[in-house]
């Protein structure tokens, strides 16, 4: 039993990872990097702390595949049932919300598609449920995979 909720455990976590990875298609696609120089005036407006930048098409490429990397490179970790593929699971779950809960935010603040908008609702529908299938997995169960 404790190997088949793992298992489904680590499917969805994989699910997730895949989720994210047409995520970034879209994100790539749709250019978001060229949104960030406005978005962060716009933050620097309200937030003078936060710094103004803008992003290169090949370097956004590079941290949003790099994300990825990480990302489906912890599903090991996670099938094994390590502490450490818990934290990854946890982290990335968490993660994930938060950039779907963004994706939804900035579509219902501007009235109209922005880069990631399509993606970002599932991801933050997967990333939700995977959350609750995470918080399902009972303490005995926890313990008994550490």
């Amino acid at each position: 039993m404790l190997s088949n909720q793992l298992a489904k455990i680590a499917q969805s976590y994989w699910v997730l990872g895949l989720a994210q990875v047409i995520h970034s298609i879209e994100e790539t696609f749709s250019k978001l990097y060229l949104e960030f120089g406005s978005m962060s005036q716009a933050l620097h407006q309200l937030f003078h702390w936060i710094p103004l930048f803008e992003i290169s098409a090949d370097v956004f490429a590079i941290l949003n595949y790099l994300i990825i990397a990480l990302m489906l490179g912890s599903v090991p970790a996670a099938e094994k049932g390590k502490r450490l593929g818990f934290i990854f699971m946890w982290s990335w779950a968490i993660i994930e919300t938060l950039n779907g809960a963004f994706h939804i935010g900035t579509w219902v603040f501007l009235h109209s598609y922005f880069p990631g908008g399509v993606t970002g609702p599932i991801l933050f529908v997967l990333s939700v449920l995977f959350i609750q299938q995470l918080r399902a997995t009972s303490d005995r169960t926890t313990r008994a995979i550490q």
